[in-house]
């Protein structure tokens, strides 16, 4: 990984761990124990884009397969061809939380009071927006004019008690000519109170970054994670068989407070056999990090 961002540059500041122990997670040294007990218990999460045409084809049959999987937390990406109201009372009758669920920017901007309606049907906390199209983000003007929308956006959902947050591709890190990046600009312009990240790490990595230094810095601005493994000619591949340092991603987003992980694959041949795979990498490993059915 060649090319890392400054800390001020990126807006990232703030630390919720002491010295030593940031010290040492910097290091990649074990973290000590007082700070391995404050580490958070998290549930087993899945992006349900990784299984969205099988959703489409057979809801209460997915979900069923994803809870008996071990999945305790699901991210929705969208409807998928049923209600909001019919995926709800299905993630009930699997005992399946739905903190978070993503919704388009167009969305966010035409009708936030159905976006809303949507959230506390499902009991989600966190609405994300998941991508900005190409036509709106060509120059940094665009990006500005889209910081200010997210912003207005955020304060909204706050002062109802959701959290909004972006996802990142790689496309936020590639710079303008007078070398600033989309993500620098987002960072500058939105306020943090207001615009949160879901970092997902295989896109970080793709745009050739290091996703650990991004979790690392991010930490006041990082609330959902996206793990999902980079693989040969730039694939997404099941956890653990790519070339990703998931359990050192996994142990310092912990350390930065986040509590939902999701696994996401966007493509797979077969994607129920990809997200059990990837859950019982999870399972492996160390014991104060793995997911927790019941945490």
């Amino acid at each position: 990984m060649s090319r890392r961002l400054s800390r001020p540059a990126d807006g990232f500041v703030g630390s919720r761990l002491p010295r030593r122990s940031l010290l040492a997670l910097l290091a990649g040294l074990p973290l000590p124990r007082a700070a391995i007990a404050q580490l958070p218990a998290w549930r087993p999460g899945l992006q349900l884009y990784t299984v969205r045409d099988l959703l489409g084809a057979d809801l209460a049959g997915t979900l069923r397969r994803v809870a008996e999987m071990g999945y305790r937390e699901v991210e929705l990406a969208g409807p998928a061809g049923s209600t909001v109201r019919e995926i709800a009372e299905v993630l009930k009758r699997h005992r399946l939380g739905a903190p978070s669920m993503h919704a388009g920017y167009d969305e966010l901007r035409g009708d936030l009071d159905a976006v809303l309606a949507d959230a506390r049907t499902l009991g989600a906390s966190f609405v994300v927006c998941p991508s900005i199209d190409a036509d709106l983000r060509r120059t940094a003007d665009d990006w500005k004019r889209v910081c200010g929308a997210l912003n207005g956006i955020g304060r909204t959902l706050r002062g109802r008690g959701v959290t909004l947050a972006y996802h990142n591709h790689d496309f936020e890190f590639a710079p303008f000519p007078d070398g600033s990046t989309p993500f620098r600009l987002m960072m500058g312009e939105t306020d943090p109170r207001d615009v949160k990240l879901e970092l997902d790490v295989y896109w970080v990595a793709k745009a050739g970054l290091d996703p650990v230094r991004y979790l690392e810095e991010g930490r006041d601005r990082i609330v959902l994670v996206h793990l999902k493994d980079l693989g040969a000619g730039g694939a997404t591949v099941e956890l653990g068989a790519g070339r990703l340092d998931i359990e050192r991603i996994v142990r310092t987003a912990l350390a930065g407070g986040v509590r939902h992980l999701f696994v996401e694959q966007d493509d797979s041949a077969d994607p129920l056999r990809s997200i059990e795979a990837s859950l019982r990498f999870l399972e492996r490993l160390p014991a104060d990090i793995r997911p927790r059915p019941g945490g």
